[in-house]
Formats: C-alpha cells, structure tokens, sequence
C-alpha cells in the first residue's frame, strides 16, 4: 500500500477518518493525500494553485477568502500530525463529489477512507451521501469510518459472501488487508427467504472459499435473516465485531434505483469501519 487519499471537509467524521489513515500509515509507510473540495456554485472543479476566473470582482475576492481559510485550516491539521505520518493536502473549489473523485483516480490510490455519518429514511432513497457514490463507483477499496478508533482494537472482522466465485478478487483483497491489523476473520453468508441453502451445505461452500483462498485464522458462519444488510449488521454486532467487509456490484442508473446495493445499505446503517470494493 503506497498511497491512501482521505477527503476531508473538516467534520468529526473526516476527522476519524484521518485518524484511521494516519494510524494505518504507521504500519505501511503509505503516503496520505488529503483532499479538501471548497464548494461554490459559482465554480467548477478546479485546483486552487491555478488562475480563479470569476465574472465579478466580488466574487473573486469571495473566492480568495475561501481559499486562504481553507489553507490555514488544512495547515493546522497538518501540524497536528507532523511527525506521525506523511500527509499532503490537495485543495480544489467546485462540486465535491466529482474534484474527490478525479483526484482519486489521478492519484491511483490504494485505499479511499471517508468519514460517513450514514443515512436512513427518506434522505438515504432520494440523496444518499458523497461516501455512498463512491463507495458504488471507485476504483479501488473504499474504508467507511463513523468514529475515531483505536486500529489496534480491531481483532474480529467480517467478510460477507455470497458463495459464489465473483467475489474471490475482493476477498483476497480484504485478507492482505486484515492481516495488516492481524484480525480474525469471520466468513459469513446470510440465509434470507428469498435465497436460502442447508446449513452445513453452505459452510461446506464456505470452506472451500477459505481453503481456495488460503486463509488463515478465520471461522465460517451461516447468519438467518430476512434481508441480507439485516443479516450482516445482526451477526457483527453478535459476535462483537470490529469491522465489515465485502464487495459491491457497482450498479448504477435504474438498475441500482430498483436493485439498490446490500454494501451502501450496511455503510449506512453500520457503526464500525466497512470496508467494501467493487467485483468490477
């Protein structure tokens, strides 16, 4: 792991979130880049180090004031982690969705972590949150912080499957990852009404998963519920887990206003760290 980005808009969550990064950095020696959007909507996304074009003095000068305290806050961060890690902090001004998104990909990141507060009802339907849409369309492995933790807490984990091959990517993924926090691992599939199989069939199946993966320190598990975000969240909190992984389809359009996905569902819904990443 080479570089971790971390958008960053100044709230508790981002802030746990940076916590997580720097903690993780101290382990792999990755690079921290920390990614703060101004929004304005008057602008496109763009990078501050370049000329501000505005068609008003006004709002040139408006522009300017954002910047500079933007600067100094990010600044203060910076120095409240000098010497812990190596953090560099990337500015922009626009939409902050589409400036975190492009500069992750410029940056060819290895890991996003984002603060989330979650969402629920009618807003989590209509709006759902930056956290949420990147989690559906990154690149690479998205970690989902809530809280400020300590990292070395984190000694059971969660991996939920779907006992099928698609997910063998994602899963070796999310083993390299919990070894770096030399965490058990549960290896759960949910049984729901609309997709059910006997229960030592299915840790039968779990098994070979595990055996073809060549995991190590881990433990099968079939978890009962009606839906399987209901299922995941029930059995972590259960057997007092740390931390949720798994994979997303990274549906999108009408596909994913119909289908929706199991891992935003639990993204939203969770209070620990999930990290999920797309089988695409």
């Amino acid at each position: 792991m080479q570089t971790i980005a971390v958008p960053y808009d100044f709230s508790p969550y981002a802030e746990a979130a940076l916590d997580f990064a720097v903690q993780l950095s101290q382990k792999t020696k990755a690079k921290i880049k920390l990614i703060h959007v101004i929004e304005y909507p008057l602008a496109s996304t763009f990078n501050v180090t370049g000329e501000v074009e505005a068609d008003e003095q006004m709002d040139k000068i408006f522009t300017l004031e954002l910047i500079k305290k933007a600067n100094e806050k990010i600044k203060s961060v910076l120095q409240s982690y000098e010497g812990k890690a190596e953090v560099h902090e990337i500015i922009l001004m626009g939409n902050a969705y589409n400036g975190i998104t492009a500069q992750i990909e410029e940056l060819n990141a290895d890991l996003i972590i984002m603060g989330t507060k979650g969402a629920t009802g009618l807003k989590e339907l209509l709006v759902g949150s930056n956290t949420e849409k990147i989690v559906r369309n990154a690149h690479c492995p998205v970690l989902a912080i809530h809280k400020k933790g300590d990292i070395t807490t984190i000694q059971d984990v969660v991996f939920a499957t779907d006992l099928d091959e698609t997910h063998h990517k994602v899963l070796k993924a999310f083993n390299d990852f919990r070894n770096l926090l030399n965490a058990k691992l549960h290896l759960v599939w949910v049984d729901t009404p609309y997709n059910s199989v006997n229960e030592d069939l299915g840790k039968e199946r779990l098994e070979a998963i595990a055996q073809k993966n060549q995991l190590k320190n881990y433990k099968v598990h079939i978890a009962k519920a009606f839906k399987p975000e209901e299922g995941i969240l029930s059995f972590s909190w259960q057997i007092k887990a740390n931390l949720i992984g798994m994979s997303t389809h990274s549906h999108k359009g009408l596909v994913h206003l119909f289908v929706g996905s199991v891992a935003e569902d639990v993204v939203n819904h969770a209070t620990i760290p999930v990290w999920t990443c797309s089988i695409k």
